[in-house]
C-alpha cells in the first residue's frame, strides 16, 4: 500500500519538487520446507525534493530522497534451490529486510548546438541493511568444495561516483545527420565484513559506452555503432573470493524505413565474441583466509558468440 503527496512550481528560470511517500508492505510465506508460515511486515517514510536552475545555455540539478528496495522474491523464499549460484545452493532468507538509503545528486548539463548536450552528475548514497549473499558453511549438494550460500542484510555502507555524458549531432563541422553519444560512469562504495572494509559484492568500478548514429534521410535509412565496456568487480563472503572481469561489447544496427509506417531493422550485437572471467580464491576456514591460506584456486571462462536480429515494425 502506498500513499504519496507532491508539490512542484518554478520561480523564473528556477523549478522544484517536493513530495512524501508511504510505503506499507505485508509478507507471508507458506511454503511446504517450513513448519510454519512466516509473516512480516514492514513500511517506510520516504521524503524526496528536487530542483533545476537554469542558466543560459546550461542547467544546475540538485536532488535528494530517502529510497526503499525490497528484496528479490528468490531471495525470501525459504526453499532450497541446487546449484543456483554457480556449483553452490541458494537457500532464501524470508526475514531479510528492505533496503533504505539516503542519497543527493548535483548535476550541470550544457547545451550544445540544437539537440546537444554534455552533462557531469555526482551522486552519493548512505545504504543501511545491504543485501548481499554470504555462505553459511554448509556443504552444498553438489559435495565438498561447494555451500550452501543465503542472503542477509550486511550492515550499513555508503557508494558515491560521477558520470559524464554527451549526447550531440556534428552540425557544428557540417554533418547534422550524424549524431554521438558517450557516457562514463566511476563507480566507488565502502563496506565492512568479518575481514574488513571493501567495495560492495559485485559493483563494478566503471561502465562505459559511447556510439554514433549516422541517419541518410535521401535513403530513408540509418546506421549505427555502440561499443560498451565495464570495470571488473569484486565479491567476498566467508570461505570464497571472486574476482571478475568482462569483455567489451560491440553492438551495429543498420534501418531501412518504407513510407512512414513500415521500418526494418538488422541488429548484429556481442560482435567481440565477449568473455566473462572469473578467478576465484577459496579457503576452508576463516582463520585460513585471514592468513591466505589458500584451500583452491579456480579460473572459470565463460564466451559468447554474436547474436544477429531481423526486426520488421509496423506502426498504425
Amino acid at each position: 500500500r502506498d500513499l504519496f503527496a507532491l508539490v512542484e512550481g518554478s520561480s523564473g528560470p528556477i523549478r522544484f519538487e517536493a513530495g512524501l511517500r508511504w510505503e506499507n508492505t505485508d509478507l507471508k510465506i507458506n511454503d511446504l520446507t517450513v513448519p510454519a508460515d512466516v509473516k512480516s511486515s514492514y513500511d517506510a517514510l520516504l521524503p524526496s525534493a528536487s530542483v533545476r536552475i537554469e542558466i543560459g545555455d546550461g542547467r544546475i540539478s540538485a536532488s535528494a530522497a530517502r529510497t526503499m528496495r525490497r528484496p528479490r522474491f528468490d531471495y525470501i523464499s525459504p526453499a532450497l534451490l541446487e546449484a543456483e549460484l554457480g556449483d553452490n545452493d541458494l537457500l532464501g532468507n524470508p526475514l531479510l529486510r528492505p533496503e533504505t538509503a539516503w542519497g543527493g545528486d548535483i548535476g550541470y548539463e550544457h547545451k550544445l548546438g540544437r539537440t546537444g548536450v554534455v552533462g557531469v552528475n555526482v551522486f552519493y548514497r548512505k545504504v543501511k541493511d545491504l543485501v548481499e549473499i554470504t555462505n553459511t558453511g554448509l556443504e552444498g549438494s553438489e559435495g565438498p568444495g561447494t555451500f550452501i550460500l543465503t542472503p542477509r542484510n550486511s550492515g550499513d555502507g555508503k557508494v558515491w561516483g560521477i558520470e559524464f555524458d554527451l549526447s550531440a549531432d556534428l552540425g557544428l563541422i557540417g554533418l547534422p545527420d550524424t549524431g554521438v553519444f558517450g557516457n562514463l560512469a566511476l563507480i566507488d562504495s565502502s563496506i565492512r565484513d568479518t575481514f574488513g572494509k571493501r567495495r560492495f559484492n559485485g559493483q563494478s568500478k566503471y561502465v562505459f559506452n559511447m556510439g554514433v548514429i549516422q541517419n541518410l534521410p535521401d535513403l530513408g535509412a540509418a546506421f549505427g555503432v555502440t561499443y560498451r565496456k565495464q570495470g571488473s568487480a569484486y565479491d567476498r563472503m566467508v570461505g570464497e573470493e571472486v574476482t571478475t572481469t568482462y569483455g567489451a561489447d560491440l553492438e551495429v544496427f543498420v534501418e531501412k524505413r518504407f513510407g512512414k509506417s513500415f521500418t526494418i531493422r538488422a541488429v548484429g550485437s556481442n560482435l567481440l565474441d565477449g568473455s566473462k572471467d572469473e578467478a576465484f580464491n577459496k579457503f576452508t576456514t576463516i582463520a585460513d583466509q585471514t592468513a591466505r591460506s589458500f584451500d583452491e584456486y579456480e579460473l572459470e571462462s565463460e564466451k559468447a558468440g554474436p547474436v544477429f536480429q531481423l526486426i520488421a515494425r509496423y506502426a498504425f
